[in-house]
């Protein structure tokens, strides 16, 4: 595996007065009509700005949100070689910045025979190693805008990854209870033609007068009548994992674990 830091780029950045003037658009140049054009539009930021006041009254302090997928850089579907890159970008930049290549770090790529599966945390532990760091004590850095060096905090504030990859980086369990929403709630179905679970009635989400409720044909058969599934609160997956004891490596024929490399 190789680890690029962060740190190192986030000096580069406020090295950078354009891109040190950039960092503080989300609170300085946003426009503010109450529309959702920005993540920092959302409730789920407000709130956070709301619990944690120290960290918003600075706008240089960065919000990032983490992505990672497995490819194939050979491009066949039998090679027996794994590629992870883990990617970081900044949320307090321009909407049309945000995913821009300048601006999206790339931070780890695991490589080899096997995807990392639910041992990607072993992986990802120097990222949150730096992360924990920067939410804790800051890294100082000269900001080339206003021309005066500043304390700078960081937080992975959101993720962004498909289900598969969700799975692996939440340490959540595949199958039945697949949604991260619902738990032991998901609806399936198998498809035994093709060996996949399929996840049901996703249109409880969809608000309470939409046509798709009552579509029989181009779904399952089924009318929907439930109401959206309430999603579970930090203070419940913690009741849930809390007695769950974790016996690090992986478990051999012989029922002897191989500890963590």
């Amino acid at each position: 595996m190789w680890y690029l830091p962060v740190k190192d780029r986030i000096k580069w950045i406020y090295s950078n007065p354009r891109d040190a003037e950039l960092m503080r658009w989300h609170q300085e140049g946003r426009k503010k009509d109450g529309m959702i054009r920005h993540s920092a539009d959302a409730r789920q930021w407000i709130n956070f700005d709301a619990q944690y006041r120290e960290f918003a009254k600075d706008p240089r302090n960065i919000r990032f949100a983490l992505s990672t997928e497995g490819v194939n850089p050979f491009g066949d579907m039998s090679s027996s070689h794994s590629t992870w890159p883990v990617f970081v970008t900044m949320y307090i930049l321009p909407t049309w910045l945000c995913q821009k290549r300048k601006y999206v770090l790339l931070c780890n790529l695991i490589q080899g025979p096997r995807q990392p599966g639910f041992d990607i945390d072993v992986f990802l532990e120097p990222l949150l190693e730096d992360m924990a760091d920067l939410w804790k004590e800051g890294l100082k850095v000269w900001d080339d805008y206003l021309r005066e060096y500043f304390t700078v905090k960081a937080i992975i504030f959101m993720t962004i990854n498909d289900y598969p990859a969700m799975f692996s980086v939440s340490g959540e369990i595949k199958g039945k209870t697949g949604c991260v929403i619902c738990l032991n709630g998901t609806y399936y179905r198998y498809l035994s033609g093709y060996n996949k679970l399929v996840y049901m009635r996703h249109r409880r989400s969809l608000r309470t007068n939409h046509k798709y409720h009552k579509m029989k044909a181009e779904f399952d058969g089924t009318e929907e009548s439930d109401p959206p599934p309430k999603p579970t609160s930090g203070e419940k997956v913690c009741a849930i994992t809390e007695k769950i004891v974790c016996e690090f490596g992986k478990v051999t024929k012989g029922n002897h674990n191989v500890g963590k490399s």
